[in-house]
C-alpha cells in the first residue's frame, strides 16, 4: 500500500472514530437533557398541585402527630444543568508539501519548456518577437523543427516530433520533481496522519468517559422521575383516603380506628417526602450525583415500595 493510500486509510478511520463518538455523545446528552427537562416539570407539578392537595386534605385534624421534616444537606457543589450540543472533532486531512509539489513540478515543467524553445531560437537565429506576432504559427513550426532535426537528421523535418519531444522532455522533468516531492510530503503526511489518528483515540476515550458518566446521570434522572410519578400517585390517592377517613371518623386523630391513624400517618410520612422531592437539588461533582441527593431518592424509593406493598402485597 502506498503512503498516500495509507494516509487516506488512516484519515478514513478517524473520520469513522470522531463521527462514531460524537453520534454517541449527542444522543446521550439529548437523553439527558429530556430527562432533566422532566424531572424540573414534576417538581413544578408537585408544588402546583400535588402537595398543596395532599397538605390541605390534612389540615384540621386534632391531635395529630407532627411529622419531621428533614431538609436536603446544602453541598458547595455543582448542581446539574443541560449539557450544550457537542463540538465535533475537526480532522484536516494532512496535506502539508501538495501544494507546493503541484507548484513546483509545473515551474519545472514551464521552465525547460521555455528554455528548450530560447535553445531553438537561439540555434536557428529566430527573432523572439516573432512568436508573439502574427507569424508566431511559423516562428513555432520553425522551433520545434530544430528537434524534429534533430530526431530525423533532416532540415527540413516537420514540426509534430519536436514539439511532442519538448512537452515529453518538458512534461517528463516536471512530473519528476512533483513525484520526488509529494513522496516527501507523503512521509512526513503518513506521521502526521498517524499522530492525528493517535489525537482522536485519545479524544473518543475521553467522550467515551464523560458518556458513560452522562449514561449513569440519565439513569439516576430515570429513576428519580419514577419516583416522582409513583410518589404523585399516591399523593393524589392518599388525599382521598384521608378525605374519606375524616367524614367517616371525624377530625380528631386520636379518636380514629388503628386502620384510619395508619391512613392518616402514611399520607403524612408521603407529604414529607413529596415535598423533600419537589425541592431536591440535583448535586453532583465532576458530573456524579452527590450521595446526599441519591440518598433522598433511595429513601423516596423504599418509601414507594412500601406503599406499593401494603396495596399490591
Amino acid at each position: 500500500m502506498t503512503k498516500i493510500a495509507q494516509i487516506q486509510k488512516i484519515v478514513r478511520e478517524s473520520h469513522e472514530l470522531a463521527e462514531e463518538i460524537y453520534q454517541d455523545l449527542t444522543e446521550s446528552i439529548q437523553n439527558y437533557n429530556i430527562a432533566l427537562e422532566e424531572f424540573r416539570t414534576l417538581q413544578e407539578s408537585l408544588k402546583l398541585s400535588t402537595i398543596d392537595e395532599l397538605r390541605e386534605s390534612l389540615e384540621g385534624i386534632e391531635n395529630l402527630p407532627e411529622e419531621i421534616y428533614e431538609p436536603q444537606i446544602q453541598e458547595e457543589l455543582d448542581e446539574l444543568t443541560p449539557l450544550q450540543e457537542p463540538k465535533k472533532f475537526e480532522i484536516q486531512e494532512p496535506k502539508a508539501g501538495v501544494l507546493k509539489a503541484k507548484f513546483f513540478g509545473f515551474f519545472i515543467f514551464l521552465l525547460l519548456l521555455i528554455l528548450l524553445v530560447g535553445v531553438a531560437i537561439f540555434m536557428r537565429h529566430i527573432d523572439p518577437l516573432s512568436i508573439v506576432s502574427s507569424q508566431w504559427r511559423e516562428s513555432l513550426e520553425n522551433v520545434f523543427g530544430f528537434y524534429s532535426s534533430l530526431i530525423l537528421g533532416s532540415a527540413d523535418a516537420g514540426a509534430a516530433r519536436g514539439a511532442i519531444l519538448v512537452l515529453v522532455i518538458s512534461f517528463g522533468a516536471g512530473f519528476l520533481v512533483y513525484y520526488l516531492m509529494l513522496q516527501s510530503a507523503a512521509k512526513k503526511n503518513l506521521a502526521a496522519a498517524k499522530a492525528l489518528f493517535e489525537d482522536v483515540k485519545n479524544w473518543a476515550q475521553e467522550q467515551r468517559e464523560q458518556i458513560e458518566k452522562i449514561k449513569n446521570v440519565h439513569q439516576f434522572l430515570e429513576d428519580a422521575n419514577f419516583t416522582i410519578k409513583g410518589c404523585r400517585l399516591f399523593g393524589d390517592e392518599y388525599g382521598a383516603r384521608v378525605k374519606r377517613e375524616r367524614f367517616f371518623e371525624g377530625d380528631d386523630f386520636v379518636k380514629m380506628s388503628d386502620i384510619g391513624k395508619s391512613e392518616i400517618q402514611s399520607a403524612q410520612s408521603l407529604l414529607a417526602k413529596l415535598t423533600q422531592l419537589a425541592s431536591l437539588r440535583l448535586y453532583a461533582k465532576d458530573f456524579e450525583i452527590a450521595q446526599s441527593t441519591r440518598s433522598i431518592l433511595q429513601d423516596a424509593r423504599s418509601f414507594l415500595n412500601s406503599l406499593k406493598a401494603k396495596i399490591y402485597g
